[in-house]
């Protein structure tokens, strides 16, 4: 009989060239190997007339020889579900350099932007789960959109396995300079008693500053049409458009140089604590509403079925690379505090995460999609 594609040669009468190919198929395709030699094995049990046990022993030695290759064998790729150069796609560029020192692989990032991240988050849930793929979860893919958008077409819990919690950076009010209002308390009083005339701005419908800010206005008992949404296509020209007057506020990360510079005042921040960049700006909490919190986290998230190895292994590398001196110091100067942690941290941070944003998101009334 003449060799399969593979090289095997059964000497069991009753498979066939055509039998001896399905069952390394069936291998390859259950394991998503390369093609190797199994001829010991299956023709072994091809003699005890057993076409199921030389199945599953080809399998078996498809699998022993993928497990003892070191891991990762290739670049790492991150997908992240938002343009290059904005601040949720910067926090694994700056950690990329220290996690591919400690992995002895190059990690890249992919940026697959779209739909307020949906279209990222999607294609990292449907990569293989291979180890070789992963997602970049961050407050707006998991907790905002799915908030706002019932179809936005994946769970932000159960859809993908928490790997680490990466950084966070609260945001803050931010108004141009020329606007007189001293707090977030004069901002609901100036827009109450001028509807129509102070807008806000955001990097675009159902993004982090366009919610937050119908929070502020609910929160504030303004209704929503005293102030106008005008959605920017990214958080870049809002800023500018904020800084030229053509908008009167907006809840971001704002720009600690525009700030300094005078252009733009920061009213108050949104996180549980004082931003380390603005130590004199009090917190939304200090202030009497502490329903506005909010902070821009990012962390990986992987596709379910990613061995639990590789999920350790991310974790571990991640957490080393957060050490990193040059790593901490552009995170700090990006207004981001390093997180890490467990897989299990960063799982009970996504479920508290979905909860809290529903709510939220319920009690504004505001219909975004």
């Amino acid at each position: 009989m003449p060799p399969t594609q593979s090289g095997l040669r059964s000497s069991h009468p009753a498979v066939g060239r055509a039998e001896m190919m399905r069952i390394e198929t069936v291998c390859l395709d259950k394991l998503g190997s390369r093609r190797m030699p199994l001829r010991n094995r299956i023709d072994r049990a091809l003699r005890a007339g057993t076409l199921a046990v030389a199945v599953t022993l080809a399998c078996l030695a498809v699998q022993g020889t993928i497990s003892a290759q070191p891991y990762p064998s290739r670049p790492v790729k991150l997908i992240v579900p938002f343009p290059a150069g904005g601040s949720i796609d910067m926090v694994p560029r700056v950690l990329g350099p220290a996690m591919s020192d400690l992995l002895g692989q190059p990690v890249v990032i992919e940026n697959r932007p779209g739909a307020t991240g949906r279209i990222g988050v999607i294609a990292a849930r449907q990569s293989a789960p291979d180890g070789y793929s992963f997602g970049i979860a961050n407050a707006v893919t998991h907790g905002i959109s799915p908030a706002v958008n019932p179809n936005v077409g994946y769970d932000p819990v159960s859809d993908m396995v928490p790997v680490v919690w990466l950084g966070e950076a609260p945001n803050g009010f931010f108004v141009n300079a020329k606007l007189p209002a001293r707090s977030p308390t004069e901002l609901a009083d100036l827009i109450r008693k001028n509807p129509g005339k102070y807008n806000y701005g955001s990097g675009g419908h159902g993004t982090g500053q366009h919610v937050n800010a119908t929070i502020f206005l609910s929160t504030m008992g303004v209704p929503q049409s005293a102030s106008t949404h005008v959605p920017y296509q990214g958080e870049a020209p809002a800023l500018n458009d904020l800084v030229g007057g053509h908008v009167s506020y907006m809840i971001t990360s704002g720009s600690k140089d525009l700030v300094d510079s005078g252009k733009l005042r920061i009213l108050a921040t949104t996180g549980r604590k004082r931003w380390f960049r603005y130590p004199d700006v009090p917190t939304t909490a200090e202030i009497g509403i502490p329903d506005i919190y909010y902070t821009g986290w990012v962390g990986i998230v992987a596709p379910k079925g990613t061995p639990q190895s590789v999920i350790d292994r991310l974790n571990e590398v991640a957490n080393k690379a957060l050490q990193d001196p040059k790593a901490r110091e552009v995170l700090a100067k990006n207004g981001y505090e390093p997180r890490g942690g467990t897989a299990a941290d960063f799982a009970e941070h996504l479920r508290n995460e979905a909860t809290r944003w529903r709510t939220q998101v319920t009690k504004t009334g505001v219909k975004f999609h």
